[in-house]
């Protein structure tokens, strides 16, 4: 988890409030491409196989407490 950058962090915020690629990419200002490669990229350095995973890592580890803590910076 310490291993990812912000953006990524990001993204898996997004993830686990249940968003799409295109929602994510449209919130975050980046392309459906890149969503989906910030997407991959997770499922790979975590190494899980599916949104449902990378929700209860993100819940597990208290991500979202620290992504909107980081979000404030």
């Amino acid at each position: 988890i310490e291993n990812l950058s912000r953006r990524e962090l990001e993204v898996l915020l997004k993830i686990s409030e249940g968003f799409k690629n295109r929602e994510i990419a449209e919130q975050l200002n980046l392309s459906p491409k890149t969503t989906s490669t910030y997407r991959a990229r997770l499922l790979e350095k975590l190494g899980v196989s599916n949104d449902v995973e990378l929700t209860k890592l993100s819940i597990q580890y208290g991500l979202n407490d620290e992504i909107i803590r980081l979000s404030e910076n």
